[in-house]
């Protein structure tokens, strides 16, 4: 059966890829490529295009069809219209945790799998030994019940976790053991790749010296620092940058940034968060709803738990 995905959504029910990377479209698409070279299998991804025209480089091939939404059209609507102009639209599946998308590919005949799920069955062959699913892979005793996906709301902190580890491990090297002061003098300097590094490693491990560089990093000229340091917040942990991190979902041009300020707030359980979240849900960028509206489901879901 065909498979169409909601690009970004998948990616935000992905525990080892970021939205606010900027590389986020093209690491989902590798991950894909695979995912169809094992069954020789066939899918379409349908990404929204951002703030600018739809970007004109080609990411098809090995299995695996990209479509970028034109500007102004979100890619729902796209992922709708491909259904509702199939010959059998029975026979498409879409792959999205979007409610709304859901009810509007039921209607026009379509099946709809959730994207929690296929996120599943994308990790786990390279599913790290140290996380619970390694442990308890699918088929043992541990029941049904029990068993925890990445993405469900009351276990998403465990399984980010567990993604931290790894992608530590990626983004570092060796120089994951650097002194502190030297990731602050990266995080002012001019590269911009290396100033978001630096932010992502001042939120892992720079502790209370941190806050005050990565306060500021969040006004910085470039977009994808911005971001960087908006996560980076949000591992570091303190309470403090709520407010600044409200600043950025509901003022920054960017919509990478508002996207990262979202993911960032849905980690403190803070009136203004919620607050915060609740009026990004209003957002023109179909991307950063979907996102706060994540954000707090998890922050509601930790409270429940």
């Amino acid at each position: 059966m065909p498979l169409l995905i909601d690009g970004h959504n998948l990616i935000g029910a992905m525990p080892d890829i970021d939205l606010a990377q900027s590389d986020d479209e093209h690491q989902l698409v590798l991950r894909l490529r695979t995912y169809c070279g094992e069954g020789r299998r066939q899918v379409t991804v349908v990404f929204d295009s951002g703030l600018g025209p739809a970007p004109s480089w080609n990411l098809s091939g090995g299995g695996v069809t990209v479509r970028f939404a034109p500007p102004g059209v979100e890619a729902d609507r796209v992922i709708v219209r491909m259904v509702e102009k199939s010959a059998s639209p029975a026979q498409i599946t879409v792959v999205t945790n979007d409610r709304g998308l859901a009810g509007l590919v039921r209607a026009a005949g379509g099946q709809v799998r959730s994207a929690t799920q296929f996120a599943l069955a994308l990790t786990r062959p390279a599913a790290h030994p140290r996380s619970a699913l390694a442990e308890h892979p699918e088929g043992t005793d541990r029941a049904p019940s029990e068993q925890k996906t990445p993405r469900d709301p009351a276990f998403a902190d465990i399984y980010a976790g567990f993604a931290a580890v790894d992608k530590d491990t990626v983004r570092f090297g060796a120089d994951i053991d650097l002194d502190p002061a030297g990731w602050i003098d990266r995080l002012y300097g001019e590269d911009v790749a290396e100033a978001s590094r630096a932010a992502r490693w001042l939120g892992r491990f720079g502790g209370e010296k941190a806050l005050a560089p990565l306060l500021d990093a969040l006004t910085h000229t470039a977009g994808q620092v911005r971001a960087a340091a908006a996560l980076a917040l949000a591992d570091l942990g303190n309470s403090k940058a709520v407010t600044a991190l409200a600043e950025r979902l509901t003022q920054d041009p960017s919509t990478m940034v508002r996207e990262a300020a979202a993911q960032a707030l849905g980690r403190f359980d803070s009136p203004l968060a919620e607050q915060a979240l609740r009026q990004a849900l209003a957002d023109p960028k179909s991307k950063v709803r979907k996102t706060a509206e994540t954000a707090l489901t998890q922050l509601r879901a930790r409270r429940g738990r």
